[in-house]
């Protein structure tokens, strides 16, 4: 489905400024929340960018996607572990974004990012109608982001540090399965509650459909990774 760009352009690749920009501006957004809770006390970032079903009825609907934009300031009950959930999205975005941006182009790359995030929220409240407590963070789309390059070069192969420890080479296609069989399998037994596993895996989801309906839009005459 994709073809590679010619040996000689390699020293010309296009800045991915999409996914710097997303980088950098989460991470803003991240020290504006810490910077608040250090000293109001509390996350009044956090808690105006949230989604929530409070959101929606108060008619906050950029809440849809503001979400994606803001992190948890305290892990597990541990503030020690402030750091943990933005680090988990943010370096599977540095590694990936950038390639998968040059091989869609900054605007499709953008609509996916965005596209997943609205995806992973909407599909999280339809199924948890009852649920009051606000979503926040990034994993929809990032897993939007991780199905679409496993469905666009799914042969792409590359090295994941298990635990940031063990290096284990797999495939693009085999990284995207375990990925989201894991959060299938902490669904199935209630494993980490407090995350929104659904909402991983309807980014997935979006991700998957979003690359494999592209031909049908048209796409650009060359793409790499």
């Amino acid at each position: 489905m994709y073809e590679r760009l010619p040996p000689g352009n390699h020293f010309a690749r296009p800045i991915a400024w999409v996914t710097w920009f997303i980088v950098g501006s989460t991470v803003a957004v991240f020290l504006l929340q810490l910077w608040d809770v250090h000293h109001s006390g509390t996350d009044i970032v956090g808690d105006t960018l949230a989604f929530s079903k409070e959101a929606m009825i108060e008619h906050r609907y950029w809440t849809l996607i503001t979400y994606a934009w803001v992190h948890a300031v305290a892990m597990f009950g541990s503030s020690d572990l402030f750091w943990l959930h933005i680090a988990a999205n943010m370096i599977p975005l540095i590694c990936l974004g950038p390639a998968l941006e040059e091989m869609l182009g900054h605007g499709r790359f953008l609509g996916l990012y965005l596209g997943g995030a609205i995806a992973a929220v909407v599909i999280w409240h339809l199924l948890n109608l009852h649920q009051y407590e606000p979503i926040m963070g990034a994993s929809g789309a990032i897993f939007a982001v991780i199905a679409a390059i496993g469905t666009a070069v799914p042969r792409a192969r590359v090295t994941v540090f298990f635990l940031y420890v063990l290096p284990i080479r797999m495939s693009m296609r085999v990284l995207t399965l375990v990925v989201c069989g894991m959060e299938l399998v902490q669904i199935i037994f209630h494993w980490m509650p407090e995350v929104a596993h659904s909402a991983h895996l309807a980014g997935a989801a979006f991700g998957f459909l979003y690359v494999w309906a592209l031909p049908l839009m048209g796409r650009r005459g060359h793409l790499s990774v």
